[in-house]
Order: C-alpha cells, then structure tokens, then sequence
C-alpha cells in the first residue's frame, strides 16, 4: 500500500543556485512510487530542460545521444581536466610541508575517494544505461522509492550513488549553458573542441593560417562562424601590424605616424571545460556572461609604452568606447600617477608628433594627465576573488564587431578572403553582423614575468584556487577547503612558483 502524507508541501528550492544543492527534490518525483513512474516523470524534467520529448514518456534516439553526450563530457571534464590538476598541484604543495599540510592532504584524499565513487562500476553502469538515471539517483534521498520495480527489484540507491550522481548532473548543467544560453558562445564552444579533436593547437592564433580551412570545419556552421570572426579579427591586427626580422619584434602602425614596438602577441582561445570552470565560479552563472572566449595579449619591450599602443589601438577601430565593457578596464601595471608619466609623456610627445606640432609639454600639465588617466583607468577594482592583486598589466573586455558574409545563392559563411577573388570577380553576397568578445591585454615583459608567471600570480596558481572552488559547490557532501585558508594557500603557491 502507497504511503501518503496529508501534509501540504511548499516548494521554494527555486530561489539559489542549482550548483549549492546537495540533491534534488523536484516536484514532478512527489508522487513516483515507482521505477516506471520514475523514468516517465524524469523524461517530463528533460523536456522541461529543452530536450525534445514530443509529449512522450521516452527519449528519441538522438535526444538520448545528446543527453549521453552531456554526461560524457562532464565525466570528461572530471577525469580528464579537474582532477589530474588539482592532484598535481597538491602534491607540490603537500611536499612544501608548511602549516597547512593537513589540509591539502585531506583534499587529495577527498579527490582520490570521489574518482573511485565515479568510477564505481555499478554507478557506471547505470548511468550509461540510461541518462534518465541520474535524476532518479540524484532525487532519491527524498523520494527512496524511485527505483522500486528496477529489473524486478526495489533497488535502494546507495548515498554514494546520490551524492555521485547530484555532482555529476551539475557539471552536466555547465556543460550544457555553454551550449544553450549562449549561442554566440557555443559558436567558440564548438570551434575549440573542432581544434582539439584535429590536434590543433588553441594557442598562438595570431599565427595561424586562417585562410585555408579543412572542409570539414566548413561543413559545421557553429565552428565556422567562430572561425571566420576570429579570423576577422587577426586580419584586422596583422593589417597594422609589421614584423621586424633584424629586430625580432612586431611594429604596430597607429597610421598617423606613430609606430610602437611590441615584442610578442600572445592568443588563447578558451576551451569548453575552461568555461564551464568559469559558470562554476560564478555564481550568476550566465553563459552570456563570458567576455573572454578569445583572449589576446601584447607584450612589450618598455611598459612606458602602454599608453601609446592603447591610443594607436584606438585609431585603428580595435578599441572603441562603444565597444569596451566599461566595468572591465583595469590597469595595475602603474602603481601611481606619478609612475604613469613617463607614459603619458611619450603619449603626449607621440599625438604632437603625429599632428606635426612641436610643442613639448610641461612637467605640470603632463602629471595632469596622468592623474586623470590613472583615475579612469585604476577605478575598477579587481573583482575575482581567485585573481592576484600582484599582476601588471592593462586590460579591458570588448565586443568587437564582426560582418559575416553569406553566398547569397548557397547561404554558406564566406571567409574575408574569399569575398573577392580579384578585380573583375566577386562572389554575391549578403552581410549579418555579429560580434567577437575578446578580451585584450598589454604588459611587458618584465612586468608579465613578475606578475603572470611568479608567486600566486602564476596561472595555475589561480587556476588552481578556482577549481578548489568549483570543487566545493559540485562535491560539497565530498570535498571542502575553507575560505579562511586561502592566505595560507596564497603564501604557499608564492614559495612554489617562485
């Protein structure tokens, strides 16, 4: 006999994030006595989450391939990116032997017992049986009967599986925003999973050799629009940009005369577990939200020229004000206006040069606007908690507007390059404008070292501190490391990336 409850119960588990629960308590399983049930009312949750279920009680074939593929990816993203660096990086610190050794030790230890959990063979074969699974698995420390009449039997789903399966449903939610809430980013999504299965790299794009892609990444339209808007935006850079052979370094030509010396230009395009990191570390959680797909950095010879290249980046339509998140612009690689002169002098010297006009300013007028500039440019304070306060540089996030041009007659993209193929010949052709977001940086070198390369600056010093936190909102039943740690930590990653 089914048991029942008079009592009324009041749902408010919507206010929150999906990413702080420890299980899940869905209406729609309130009255699932059953496996059957079960399985019916969790295809009713997938339809509710944008999987096309037809007003059925099963999944279509390619709907079941596309949840699987979510939970391939998230196991990916857990066995494949999240653990292996986060053991890695406490094994060095573990070795350091400091205060804090305890802790660090209890967290691989933690780590070690969550891998056996998901690799559990039962787990594994019950979630590969039907993704379906994880929901029931996920709800049953509320609803224990979800499994009852499971192969002829009233399975009880172990707290191990429960908490493995909560886990795993949420690095399935990331994985799936950076499909479905933002279409401009799945575009970069699918471009970088395109480069990493054909053993390209996604570093250095500055270099790469846009303008003959493989027919297959022509063939997937969300790959290729993001590779024709980067594409577009590396045209842009190396149309002003010389390389100096004697000097090995690159010219940048504001095209007024004023050329400023860069020594290199670094590019990364992020990948799918990097962003959904990213959604995990955020609270909002908004894939939207992800300003930096592509990110791209000038490093120079001499920090006093930072100003000048921000300027010639100006005139040449990179940055616009129209364009730059103004929230995002942040400079820390001058401690204080007066350490900005010399800057804003080459700057002033570099505008009268370019408009012919002799005039050298004043050491009064020039500390002016050094005021000025390092008031609007330092008034952004550093928001990430997992950043370091120690890194130099000037960066800012835009959205860079791009055209992509359609065959009029086959609606296919076209590269920059193929639009016109010579003088008398031109492919007709229609225009969408979309957008690239980017996030731009410049430094120099030494600066660079010190701040990005050094003490708990380092990059996977901060990727490691975001992890950790990630860590604690997907295994919080699991995994822990408190906040009141993190100086410790920091004073820690300082001795090991010396």
């Amino acid at each position: 006999m089914r048991a029942t409850n008079s009592k009324q119960e009041l749902y408010h588990s919507i206010f929150g994030s999906i990413l702080d629960r420890t299980e899940m308590t869905p209406y729609l399983m309130l009255h699932a006595y059953d496996y059957k049930t079960a399985l019916s009312q969790a295809t009713k949750m997938m339809g509710n989450r944008g999987f096309d279920i037809k007003g059925g009680d099963a999944l279509t074939a390619s709907e079941n391939n596309r949840a699987k593929r979510y939970v391939d990816m998230a196991l990916g993203y857990c066995h494949q990116y999240l653990f292996p660096f986060l053991k890695e990086q406490l094994a060095t610190l573990i070795r350091l032997n400091s205060p804090a050794i305890s802790y660090y030790e209890t967290l691989n230890d933690s780590i070690i017992e969550i891998e056996k959990r998901l690799l559990d063979n039962e787990f594994c074969r019950i979630v590969a049986e039907d993704p379906r699974h994880l929901f029931l698995m996920a709800s049953s420390g509320k609803y224990p009967h979800l499994f009852y009449g499971y192969k002829g039997m009233n399975m009880t789903v172990p707290d191990d599986f429960q908490h493995m399966a909560c886990a795993l449903l949420k690095v399935c939610h990331l994985i799936k925003s950076t499909e479905e809430d933002s279409q401009d980013i799945n575009d970069f999504v699918a471009l970088g999973l395109y480069f990493t299965s054909n053993g390209l790299t996604l570093n250095n794009l500055f270099d790469f050799d846009f303008q003959h892609p493989l027919a297959t990444l022509i063939d997937n339209e969300p790959s290729y629009r993001a590779y024709v808007k980067v594409s577009t935006f590396f045209d842009r850079l190396r149309e002003f940009t010389d390389f100096d052979r004697e000097r090995n370094l690159f010219i940048f030509k504001s095209g007024d005369g004023v050329d400023v010396e860069i020594a290199e230009i670094s590019s990364r395009l992020k990948t799918v577990f990097s962003m959904a990191t990213k959604l995990g570390n955020d609270f909002e959680g908004e894939a939207c939200m992800i300003k930096d797909p592509l990110a791209v950095t000038f490093i120079l010879n001499d920090r006093n020229d930072t100003l000048k290249l921000f300027h010639a980046l100006q005139k040449r339509g990179v940055i616009l004000q129209e364009t730059v998140v103004s929230s995002s612009i942040t400079q820390t690689i001058f401690d204080t206006p007066e350490d900005m002169t010399e800057a804003i002098s080459r700057l002033m010297t570099s505008l009268n040069r370019s408009g012919h006009n002799n005039y050298v300013p004043e050491n009064e007028e020039i500390l002016q606007n050094a005021t000025d500039f390092y008031n609007a440019l330092s008034k952004n304070a550093t928001r990430n908690a997992h950043t370091s306060k120690g890194h130099k540089k000037f960066q800012c996030k835009l959205n860079f507007p791009v055209p992509i041009h359609r065959c009029q007659q086959t609606r296919k993209i076209l590269l920059p390059c193929a639009i016109n193929h010579g003088p008398q010949v031109s492919v007709p052709c229609f225009t969408e404008q979309h957008t690239l977001p980017v996030e731009l940086r410049i430094s120099d070198k030494q600066s660079w070292e010190d701040s990005e390369q050094k003490g708990d600056s380092h990059h996977d010093a901060y990727k490691f501190r975001q992890l950790v936190s990630v860590m604690n909102r997907l295994f919080k039943d699991n995994f822990h490391f408190p906040k009141e740690l993190d100086s410790m930590l920091r004073d820690d990653q300082r001795d090991v990336f010396l």
